[in-house]
């Protein structure tokens, strides 16, 4: 990494402080003496790597030096500018040799271009057209063709990458036993590529398979492995997804205090958002702390209100949530059919998990009210759906 780091640090270190208006002896008091900080804060010496953390801690800033950590944070950085370079050149790129791969490198970004690309199939070779594949499968992973798709791009192209996103399409359909017997192909494939995201990636993947059942165990292995390898990258905002996803299976196992920890741990990395305050919620309300349930319930309906892409399985999570909050709801024939309508709406836009969720109080709330057949029906189907998905 080419920079001169103490002249770096130095001036944040004196940005830092001026702009929390502090004085040089409050912030060097028993490490050094002001005119040695103002020597570090010029860039005119080679401060001692503890004596720096020391100097920023005073200033309640944790000043970063791990090379591991800032490494991949550089290459995005490069990564960036390289795009706005290419980007500048896209009248030249789109009318060369070239063009096919510009288009690619458009719809892996977002780009609405897949309709320009179907047409030009017959001209692509084959590792553009399973890129082409790909793309296709990220536009609609739940398209009847898509998991052939995916699979033909993998043998294509044989990354990590690619193994990756046929894993995604698994893990929409339930199907999580094809997502273990990845495992052994998709590591070897990111360990040759030197490719740390995708084995974190991964082992995410295969912990919220076995989240989804339940499966308490193998989950906090695989979240494990997952932390673990993320500790050292700027990846970290993907631990919050961990945390959440262990929270929410923690509901499910009837651990609200432990949910309650791990949602909080999600919420100081990402922030409060609509699904993360519905967990919190439901965690609440089924620990009996109705109350406090309530505030969580209010920052929900906020959330809903102001988050985007909010889906109809969102608006009746939150309708399930508040009438939760009820006494008596699950004798209620409205709750009953709200969550009818819930189930049906999860089977047709959601993945296995977020059914499996709220197998036992659909369970609960048939039996309640007697409807014993609907009971056996729904956990007929349950059933089924855990023997498909191959746990």
């Amino acid at each position: 990494m080419k920079r001169n780091p103490d002249l770096l640090a130095g001036t944040i270190l004196r940005m830092e402080r001026l702009r929390q208006g502090t004085e040089q002896k409050a912030v060097c008091y028993g490490l050094c003496v002001p005119s040695y900080l103002c020597k570090i804060e010029q860039g005119a010496v080679h401060p001692n790597p503890d004596l720096l953390s020391a100097l920023f801690r005073r200033l309640g800033v944790d000043y970063t030096q791990d090379e591991a950590r800032l490494r991949p944070l550089e290459e995005a950085i490069q990564d960036y500018f390289t795009r706005l370079a290419l980007e500048a050149q896209t009248g030249v790129l789109s009318h060369s040799p070239l063009a096919l791969n510009w288009l690619l490198v458009q719809g892996c970004q977002g780009e609405p271009v897949l309709s320009l690309l179907e047409q030009l199939t017959a001209a692509m070779t084959d590792r553009q057209r399973a890129l082409y594949k790909l793309l296709r499968c990220r536009a609609d992973p739940m398209a009847p063709e898509a998991l052939d798709m995916g699979q033909e791009a993998c043998r294509v192209l044989g990354s990590s990458a690619a193994m990756m996103e046929l894993t995604s399409l698994y893990l929409l359909r339930g199907d999580y036993a094809s997502i273990h017997r990845m495992e052994s192909r998709l590591v070897a494939a990111a360990v040759e590529e030197g490719n740390v995201y995708s084995l974190a990636d991964y082992c995410f993947m295969n912990a919220t398979a076995y989240a989804c059942l339940n499966q308490e165990s193998m989950t906090l292995t695989y979240y494990e492995r997952c932390i673990r390898l993320l500790q050292n990258t700027g990846w970290q905002e993907i631990l919050g997804n961990v945390y959440y996803n262990i929270g929410a299976m923690y509901i499910s196992l009837e651990k609200y205090q432990l949910s309650l920890e791990y949602l909080d741990r999600a919420e100081k990395i990402q922030g409060p958002y609509l699904a993360l305050a519905h967990k919190q919620a439901i965690a609440l309300i089924r620990s009996g702390r109705r109350e406090e349930a309530q505030a969580a319930l209010e920052q929900m309906a906020q959330l809903l209100q102001s988050a985007q892409d909010v889906t109809e399985a969102d608006r009746l999570k939150c309708q399930e949530a508040y009438m939760e909050c009820q006494e008596g709801h699950l004798e209620s024939p409205a709750y009953l059919e709200l969550l009818e309508r819930l189930i049906q709406t999860l089977k047709r836009d959601c993945h296995f998990g977020h059914l499996y969720f709220y197998r036992d109080r659909m369970l609960e709330a048939c039996t309640r009210q007697r409807k014993y057949k609907r009971a056996l029906e729904f956990e007929g189907e349950i059933s089924s759906m855990v023997i498909k998905s191959g746990i």
